[in-house]
């Protein structure tokens, strides 16, 4: 059986590629603290991840695979590939590494690391 923050990692993955933001944002603490690759928040709490993913979710049209991912305790780090067609309607793919922290059994730190 996986570890926590690996099942975490894996069952927020399934619910954002199902575009089913109740289920992807239940996997997140209520005080979820969103970090940018400097260490910057972006977002702060479950209701404001809601808002974020919610226009992308309602639009549809995107996706990600994990290439690889690596845990250690709490924290666990994918290598992740991702691709989203915009408002605009152009296609728009790329690899980023997102790392997760568990707090409290869910989700309670995710940073976002573009090269």
């Amino acid at each position: 059986m996986p570890s926590p923050i690996v099942q975490l990692a894996i069952d927020q993955l399934v619910a954002y590629n199902a575009a089913d933001l109740e289920a992807f944002a239940a996997c997140y603490h209520a005080d979820v603290v969103a970090l940018d690759g400097e260490g910057a928040v972006t977002f702060e709490g479950r209701e404001a991840l809601r808002e974020r993913y919610r226009p992308m979710f309602e639009r549809g049209n995107f996706g990600a695979t994990v290439d690889q991912r690596v845990c250690a305790g709490p924290h666990c780090v994918d290598s992740e590939r991702f691709w989203r067609v915009g408002p605009d309607g152009l296609r728009v793919e790329g690899d980023l590494l997102v790392r997760y922290t568990e707090r409290d059994g869910l989700i309670g730190v995710v940073q976002f690391l573009r090269g």
